[in-house]
């Protein structure tokens, strides 16, 4: 009898284990399909795991008391919310070598006769430092970024048309209506943007709605668009939409982009190039 007991408690024991295991498998999927999506629904979570809701709120919310996570009303988000813009000064103290690779890389896109459009930022000034130190046949350049403007002043062979507008001091872009009117009549064989966050469910963002905008035009006016970012930009979502990750052409990042991300982006049509 005592070594019938025993082995029904060694059984339940091992069950337990084994309930744990899942457990913290589910969390980890969890974690992962957040960091894609920025956010999870309750529901998708419970299909998906074959699972109760109840399971699933119990599951965002132990990852919720870890700090893994944020609830929200019928799922939760992702805790990589930028909701504070970081200047420029402090953006270009990031990632330095890495933003220089992926200059590199994107400056060998713009070729002769082209008409491109380089958007503002850290990563796509580094774009701009590549086409004044190495010199190609004529191209127009057109940015709404005024320290990459002054700087293509530099670059050899390039015609360079500033995008006027209202100047914002922490990114040094000039937006609103009359950056809306300069982009109304001119199109462009390549554009290049950057990112402040990348995910699958809401694509490429930027803190300010304001830019968001006018980078979506510039998107809509561009017959290839490329977006340069550095791995710790993906999983992170900001305010404002600049385009779906269906929409553009190639992302270019750095050696450490995470896999599942690679993934994510051939799954969408999108190449990846990492340097």
């Amino acid at each position: 009898m005592v070594g019938c007991f025993s082995q029904l408690n060694a059984m339940k024991r091992n069950e337990k284990k084994q309930r744990v295991v899942l457990t913290e498998h589910r969390r980890q999927l969890t974690l992962e399909r957040l960091r894609e999506r920025g956010v999870v629904k309750t529901s998708e979570l419970s299909s998906a795991f074959s699972v109760s809701p109840m399971t699933v709120r119990n599951d965002l919310n132990a990852l919720a008391e870890q700090g893994q996570l944020v609830r929200v009303h019928g799922g939760a988000m992702a805790k990589e919310w930028l909701a504070v813009e970081p200047s420029y000064q402090e953006k270009a103290n990031l990632y330095v070598e890495e933003k220089r690779r992926i200059g590199a890389r994107a400056a060998e896109l713009v070729q002769e006769g082209m008409a491109v459009f380089i958007g503002n930022g850290t990563t796509t000034m580094q774009i701009v430092h590549y086409l004044v130190e190495q010199p190609r046949g004529p191209y127009r350049v057109f940015t709404n970024s005024l320290n990459h403007a002054m700087e293509l002043t530099h670059a050899p062979n390039a015609e360079v048309y500033v995008i006027g507008g209202y100047l914002r001091g922490v990114s040094y872009a000039m937006v609103g209506p009359l950056a809306q009117q300069g982009l109304s009549n001119v199109f462009f064989d390549l554009a290049l943007l950057g990112a402040n966050g990348i995910t699958l469910e809401h694509g490429v963002t930027i803190p300010s709605l304001e830019e968001a905008e006018t980078a979506s035009d510039v998107v809509r006016r561009a017959q290839r668009t490329v977006v340069v970012a550095d791995h710790s930009k993906f999983g992170t979502v900001t305010h404002g939409k600049v385009v779906s990750l269906d929409q553009i052409v190639q992302v270019i990042s750095d050696e450490n982009l995470e896999q599942q991300f690679q993934r994510l982006l051939t799954d969408v049509g999108a190449d990846v190039a990492l340097v």
